[in-house]
């Protein structure tokens, strides 16, 4: 397996965006699809997800993972971590979106904000280079 660096992924994703006819808020709901499609076939749906986001586009990827979540009825709560400046405008976008929906938005802005994430959550990571989520260690 072939592990790319940011910057790779960066020239990756500007490849498709120039070379297919997608957006890039498209490309997210692709990235957020597929993580989606993931959690489904393995049968998490029954638990529920902490998302932490950065103000990227890959927080706007956990945004929208959020939604779809949302939309099945899988309790979620989004932890954006908050640096000062306002994001990206697909992150903005999907932020929006977000609020169209039930899911509880908490902002971090320093350690007092960082509360325990509850046990058994599906914690998932938007604010790294891609989606990466830490499933609980039992058996699944």
């Amino acid at each position: 397996m072939e592990i790319l660096s940011a910057e790779q992924i960066r020239a990756w994703d500007q490849f498709t965006i120039n070379n297919e006819p997608i957006t890039s808020i498209e490309l997210m709901e692709r990235a957020a699809d597929s993580c989606f499609s993931w959690l489904e076939q393995r049968g998490y749906f029954d638990r529920s997800f902490s998302i932490y986001c950065g103000k990227g586009n890959n927080g706007g990827d956990g945004l929208a993972l959020a939604r779809m979540l949302s939309e099945q009825d899988c309790p979620v709560v989004v932890h954006i971590l908050e640096f000062g400046h306002k994001g990206t405008d697909d992150f903005q976008a999907n932020l929006a979106r977000l609020h169209a929906t039930p899911v509880e938005v908490r902002f971090i802005q320093g350690q007092e904000n960082l509360l325990p994430v509850p046990e058994g959550d599906i914690l998932i990571d938007g604010s790294a280079q891609q989606i990466i989520a830490r499933l609980p260690c039992d058996g699944r």
